[in-house]
């Protein structure tokens, strides 16, 4: 089974590629596919009939001979008569709508988190009740917070994308109507994961402060990397990753840094010393080599690096956090590091301020 989201020209490719994006962040055996179509009822105008809506959904089935099994779900930006933020077909409940415009009006955050949550939630609302005449007896008409609360204006659907949940007596019912433990799970994970987006968007990062990084150099190819406002976390990385790290944290700047750097005899001296803290018994001749590798521009040990310091913050600290301490940046553009340089304190290396400067 496949969810078919079909949408015209008045919806963006960016926003498209966000709401997919979502959708996908958590694997599992739901299936979605994005499809752009040429029909008149979907071009940017004034507002449209839910009947426009459906049968739009209903060429498509038509055109590309869609399984009777798969949903398709109309993304438009268009508004309708009765301002419905989305619905199921009343004729056939597979097939149904999303109007993704005026979310702003009523919660703070990018629209692609409600647009992916609502569809999702068509799919929870069929399976708990097939028939479209019986949903209004089996949906919440008393708001408790759960999926299916009976929600016909984006106002009441607040409630519902700030808990991401569904009851057990709706859970129930989608197991007595043949949806699979899987989908179940992969539907309330979905949910979950882009309500606790919606639920900290608005205030999350206006009070959570990036920690220090105390970076301490030990002996004998030993070093580490720890975040003392998150408890002491230790990020772990081997010698190379953190003298590059720290590297890019002396050097960055309030522009970034390009990585052609290497090629210039201050940023080779520079690199040296710092590496050389952490790898004392290295030679001079393998201090060269190692430097000439980084300084060579078609080799892709950088990137390599980059992936590894990456990786390393964001298996820890989680995508959101983690965003403070990446490395990120466009090839030919410079790199840069959010976190200040007044946040770094290196232990055993006092002079680290001290290294050459660029030329």
């Amino acid at each position: 089974m496949i969810t078919h989201i079909i949408h015209g020209s008045d919806i963006q490719k960016e926003l498209v590629s966000a709401i997919e994006e979502q959708l996908a962040a958590e694997s599992g055996i739901l299936k979605f596919k994005f499809h752009t179509v040429d029909d008149g009822h979907l071009k940017a105008g004034n507002w449209i009939p839910l009947q426009d809506l459906f049968d739009a959904g209903h060429r498509f089935r038509e055109a590309n001979q869609i399984p009777v099994n798969d949903f398709v779900i109309t993304l438009t930006d268009r508004s309708n008569a009765q301002n419905y933020y989305a619905s199921l077909d009343p004729l056939n409940t597979r097939t149904g709508f999303i109007h993704t415009g005026d979310w702003d009006r009523y919660i703070d955050c990018v629209r692609e988190l409600p647009i992916a949550f609502t569809i999702v939630n068509l799919l929870v609302v069929y399976y708990t009740c097939p028939i479209f005449s019986q949903m209004e007896k089996h949906l919440h008409k008393k708001h408790i917070g759960c999926a299916n609360d009976l929600c016909t204006q984006k106002y009441e659907v607040i409630f519902k994308l700030r808990t991401g949940d569904i009851c057990k007596d709706c859970i129930e019912a989608m197991r007595r109507n043949n949806w699979s433990i899987l989908g179940i799970d992969h539907a309330m994970r979905i949910m979950s994961a882009l309500s606790k987006q919606m639920l900290f968007n608005n205030h999350f990062d206006d009070i959570i402060e990036s920690s220090r990084i105390r970076i301490e150099i030990g002996k004998y190819d030993r070093g580490t990397l720890s975040l003392p406002e998150y408890g002491g976390l230790i990020i772990d990385m081997d010698p190379m990753d953190l003298a590059f790290y720290l590297f890019f944290l002396r050097y960055k700047g309030d522009t970034g840094l390009h990585m052609t750097v290497f090629s210039n005899p201050w940023a080779r001296e520079a690199f040296g010393k710092i590496y050389g803290k952490f790898k004392p018994l290295i030679s001079e001749a393998e201090m060269d080599v190692l430097i000439d590798k980084l300084a060579n521009r078609k080799s892709n040990i950088r990137s390599e690096i980059i992936s590894r310091i990456n990786g390393a913050f964001t298996s820890i600290l989680g995508p959101r956090l983690a965003l403070h301490y990446l490395i990120k940046g466009e090839r030919y553009k410079p790199f840069r590091i959010e976190v200040p340089l007044t946040k770094v304190e290196v232990i055993n290396f006092k002079s680290w301020m001290e290294l050459p400067n660029p030329n």
